[in-house]
């Protein structure tokens, strides 16, 4: 129990004056999505018109819905890595996680929208056969026409007036007839087995309708609940009800993490590895996972450092505050590296025919060799070097301009993973589908991310105590 004298009553919410300006920040959203969306059609646009061909034609969907994927992929870190880094939050009772505790809070409860942006991928894996899908494993065997196939072989075997060619042909189509049912009901059965051996059901349309219910359901209800007993802990006058309340979300909080770690395995096996059914991989997950705290905490953190000067933050602000949340940024990009090259080295220890195709894909000559190679100088040797310097730790603009770094680098990380499955597409550029989506999708999210974040005051007034150096207005 805290001392009621260490924890006064919470302030008066700041006046209207004190408030940010979000309207730049609007701005940019409407400007992202714009300008996203329209790069995404023109870009679906041009693939189509490249693809020539029935099957050509299938696997340009089929990419436009990856690119779409990348995007929904990306934004959906936002609101799943917030989440745990709330709970994180409250279980280890950090200065960075209370004042940061607004933003995390806001991101969370973009969830709702999460669930529309991924309406367009279950009618993908439902509808038409799953043409449109992404995912190999929804793909329905199609056939010719058999009434078209037998016209076709009439004419081509029976020319009129010749009635023994026509008897001959009668015999031909009776064979072909034959053995056109027995591929068919090869593939079928082909089929029908590799769909109960995913894991009987898992990789199938209503399998990944049934688990992404379960799963948005999980997660919305430990949401609902830590900005339910948030806002009623920031609320109360009482020193006991806070610390009752505190109590509350860390028992939460505590299970929570588990509950996480367990459903975004699901998450990432389902939705981003099945794309190569083939593969396996037990440290992707835990990527996934890591890269969702890497953006999540890189986002809040830059629109943190860009109000950190204004009320109610500077009243509480501290350099120590800011050194922690750069070293915690740089935790977060050693962690990412370290799990990052486990798996490449398990892979390549193991060099199974199944695993190794992930790596082949992303190291031939189609451009994605030298995004890996980026990938390994720009997302952990440059970020680990400049998160090195105490300056850059401790300067609001350059620390501010490091994370939104990383936020552009985790992106071309998302579309690394997903992009090099589809199919390659006739037209030159395909990845401008990937981009379209993340900045259209972005601008959409941004723009219901502020909505939420202007819901409630920047700061919990009453959870001050917490902070260590809260009570103190000398500068260490």
């Amino acid at each position: 129990m805290s001392d009621p004298a260490a924890n006064p009553a919470p302030a008066a919410p700041p006046a209207a004056s004190d408030q940010p300006n979000w309207a730049p920040f609007s701005r940019v959203a409407v400007l992202a999505a714009v300008a996203g969306w329209v790069l995404f059609g023109v870009a679906s646009v041009s693939t189509l018109g490249a693809a020539e061909g029935d099957d050509a034609k299938h696997a340009a969907q089929s990419r436009i819905m990856v690119g779409y994927l990348s995007g929904f992929t990306y934004w959906f870190s936002l609101p799943l890595g917030a989440m745990c880094l709330l709970m994180i939050r409250y279980v280890a009772k950090s200065s960075w996680g209370l004042l940061l505790t607004r933003p995390l809070e806001a991101a969370t409860r973009t969830l709702p929208l999460t669930i529309l942006l991924f309406l367009p991928l279950v009618a993908a894996v439902t509808l038409a056969h799953g043409q449109f899908s992404p995912y190999p494993w929804s793909h329905h065997h199609e056939h010719k026409d058999d009434k078209d196939e037998k016209k076709d072989d009439a004419k081509a075997a029976a020319p009129e007036g010749k009635r023994e060619q026509a008897l001959k042909a009668s015999e031909i189509l009776v064979k072909r007839e034959k053995e056109h049912q027995r591929q068919i009901h090869a593939a079928h059965e082909s089929d029908a087995k590799n769909r109960f051996e995913a894991i009987f059901g898992f990789l199938t349309p209503m399998g990944f309708v049934a688990v992404s219910a379960v799963l948005f359901l999980i997660w919305g209800v430990m949401i609902f609940l830590l900005n339910k007993w948030g806002k009623e802990t920031s609320e109360a006058t009482d020193p006991a009800v806070v610390d009752r309340g505190l109590e509350k979300l860390q028992n939460l909080s505590g299970p929570g993490i588990i509950v996480f770690a367990l459903t975004i395995t699901a998450a990432a096996t389902q939705w981003v590895m099945s794309l190569e059914v083939g593969w396996a991989s037990t440290m992707f997950p835990v990527i996934f996972a890591v890269n969702q705290f890497l953006t999540a905490f890189a986002f809040c953190l830059a629109l943190f450092l860009t109000v950190c000067g204004m009320p109610p933050f500077k009243a509480h602000m501290r350099p120590k505050f800011q050194l922690d949340m750069g070293t915690l940024l740089l935790a977060f990009t050693m962690f990412w590296s370290y799990t990052s090259f486990s798996q490449y080295m398990l892979i390549w220890i193991g060099n199974l025919p199944e695993e190794i195709p992930f790596y082949l894909k992303r190291s031939n000559e189609t451009g994605w060799y030298w995004v890996s190679a980026a990938l390994i100088a720009l997302h952990f040797a440059l970020p680990f070097l400049l998160l090195l310097f105490r300056n850059i730790k401790l300067h609001p603009g350059r620390l501010r301009l490091v994370a939104l770094y990383l936020l552009v680098i985790c992106a071309v990380d998302v579309i690394w993973w997903i992009a090099p499955s589809a199919a390659e597409s006739a037209f030159a550029l395909p990845w401008l589908i990937d981009a379209g989506a993340i900045l259209g999708i972005g601008g959409v999210w941004g723009l219901f991310f502020l909505y939420q974040l202007k819901q409630r005051p920047l700061f919990p007034d009453n959870q001050a105590f917490l902070l260590p150096e809260g009570h103190h207005h000398e500068q260490h």
